[in-house]
This record gives C-alpha cells, structure tokens and sequence, in this order.
C-alpha cells in the first residue's frame, strides 16, 4: 500500500459541522503486515474510499521512529494538518499527544482496565470508538468519574468486510463446525467458555452430524496483510450448515456475529450483550448454563429442520447488511466531524 492512499468522495452523510478533511491512520507497518485479524485496516480502506486517507507510521515509508509525530506529519504532509488522527498502537510513537491534529483511538475489547486507561490518558484522546456496547457504557461512567476532561465516547457496532465475508457458494460440507479461538485465559478468567465445551458436544454428535473444529490460525502471519488468512475463515464458514461461537466472558457482540451470518451460514451461540432483539431474531440459541445434552439437542432440531434453518440463515443475511464495513466508514466520519465541533469549542 503506498503512502497516501485516496480516492474521490462519495456521498457521506453531513451533520452541521464543517465536512470532513482528510484523515491520518497511524499504525506500526510490521503491525499492519502481520496482523491476522483485518478488521481495523478493512475499515480504514472503507474510509479511504469516501475521504483521503493517509496510511503511515513506524515502518512506513519517510517515517522516522525517533521523531514526534507531529515533526513526521509535518514533513510527511508538507506542513499541512489532517482533520483527525486515528491511531493504533499509540504507545510506539514518539509524542503522540502533542498533535495540533485532534487524535482518536478504536477499540474491540476494552476489559483491561489500567491498560486502555493509561492509552486514552496518555495519548489525550479526543474521541475513543468503542466496538461492543457493553464497554461503552462501562467507559461512559469510568471517563466521567475519573477524567477532569474526558474524550468523547461513541459506540459503532463490529461491521465486516462484504467482499471478504460472503456467500462463495460452497458445498455445505459440514453440518457444524466450531470457529474462534479457545483455551484463552485472560483477566477475566476462561475467556471462552462455550467454544472450550463445544469439541465435547459435538464429539458426542459426531455419528449423526458432520462436524468439525477450525482451528485458530494464529495472530500473526507474515503474508496477513493479504487478506489470505480471513478469506480461508470465510470459505470455511460458508461451508458450514450451522457455525458455533460465543460472546466469551465480557459477553460482547464479537464480529463473528456479523461475519457468520454475511457468509450464508447459521450461527449459533449465546446472546451477547448488545443488540439483543436483533441478534435474537437470527441466532440459534445457546447458553453456557445448559447441559451437553441440551445444548446437542437444540442443534439436532435446527439441522433436522432444513426450512426453518434457511429462515435463519436469511435473517441473519439481512441483519449483516446493516452492519458492512460502508456502513462502518459512514458512521464514523460523521462521528468524526461532529467531535470536530465540539474540539474547535473546547479549545
């Protein structure tokens, strides 16, 4: 990817402050190389097709590791400021805070309390994106009670990359298969612990079903930024009559609940906490509380019951339509520039 990376502006939605200029995306190169998961740059590049985008960092291309930021920009940019500076990693740059550029950070998980605190509070974040609804209301009150000034806080909901999560047409080879990753332990204890049962369940289902356990790719890859690693997910999802997951301890919407359900397959697991109604309304339903049995039963009666399988398995193609990484770049641009009025009032 070169540098600067833009595209001509397609309609955006526009609040009643200034439109939006263009965006600095600040992450270590070996980071964007190798990162396994895509889902933070398939977002980017769904902004940089509606705004400019400037992809650079430590690793970049004329980006010099021992320099502020803002002396990098400056060079970089020829002394022209972006309207946002969205960062990943902010800890591997020098002086990040000191940006005349107000500076945002995004989040999947944000559980690690002292961690993300520290991040937000060091880098003097202007506007923190939470992923998962059940982290921005816990941040909301945290922010507030703990920070004289704190940044704004929104949420936007996990999207998925339509051109890599979708219906390949596969031969449906599997009747269940069990994705993501298991046998983690973090601060939160077993951070898993329906998909570290499941191989269980579905062994005992294994003379009626056809079933399988993708194994976790791992998180780092030296070809990830080819996408190879997320379209292999893809394929073998859609080769699956129904795909097992978890919202995992914080009982978070994972974007596995979008991306199962974008790859025409059913999904089943427990309802996370967030969108709950929705969610609901494509989701085999399964809950850590239940026995084997149970939960092996309630599978047996979806598989056994190809009409009502198909209802699910629409509705949850619906459900994803609403959350595409298009959908994603949209949301938060006209975050972006709402935040802009309200960094011009305070300062």
């Amino acid at each position: 990817m070169k540098f600067r990376a833009s595209s001509s502006p397609s309609p955006v939605p526009r609040s009643a402050s200034r439109p939006l200029g263009s965006i600095v995306f600040l992450c270590p190169h070996d980071v964007y190389r190798r990162k396994m998961s895509r889902v933070r740059f398939h977002s980017m590049r769904a902004i940089g097709r509606l705004t400019t985008v400037h992809w650079t960092g430590p690793g970049w291309p004329g980006w010099e590791d021992d320099v502020p930021v803002q002396k990098n920009l400056d060079r970089l940019l020829s002394g022209r400021d972006p309207s946002w500076i969205i960062a990943y990693q902010p800890h591997r740059l020098v002086d990040f805070a000191g940006t005349r550029a107000p500076r945002c950070l995004r989040y999947n998980e944000m559980y690690d309390v002292d961690h993300t605190f520290g991040e937000i509070e060091e880098a003097r974040a202007n506007l923190v994106v939470c992923h998962h609804h059940n982290d921005f209301l816990e941040w909301r009150q945290r922010l507030a009670r703990e920070m004289a000034s704190p940044p704004g806080l929104v949420h936007i909901a996990h999207c998925a990359e339509r051109r890599v999560f979708r219906d390949y047409g596969l031969t449906k080879q599997y009747d269940l298969l069990l994705v993501g990753a298991r046998n983690v332990s973090t601060l939160l204890g077993t951070h898993y612990p329906l998909r570290d049962r499941m191989p269980r369940v579905l062994q005992s289902m294994a003379s009626r079903y056809r079933c399988a356990v993708q194994d976790h790719p791992g998180y780092d890859h030296d070809d990830a930024y080819t996408d190879r690693y997320a379209i292999e997910f893809a394929k073998s999802v859609n080769s699956a009559r129904i795909c097992i997951t978890c919202s995992g301890a914080p009982k978070s919407r994972f974007g596995k609940y979008v991306e199962v359900p974008m790859c025409a397959t059913a999904l089943a697991g427990d309802v996370p906490d967030e969108a709950q109604d929705s969610i609901r309304s494509f989701l085999i339903e399964l809950d850590t509380s239940w026995s084997d049995e149970r939960i092996a039963s309630t599978l047996s009666k979806w598989l056994d019951d190809p009409e009502a399988l198909r209802e699910r398995v629409d509705r949850g193609l619906a459900y994803a339509r609403l959350y595409t990484q298009e959908q994603y770049a949209r949301r938060l641009i006209l975050e972006l520039e709402l935040a802009s009025s309200r960094v011009e009032v305070s300062t």
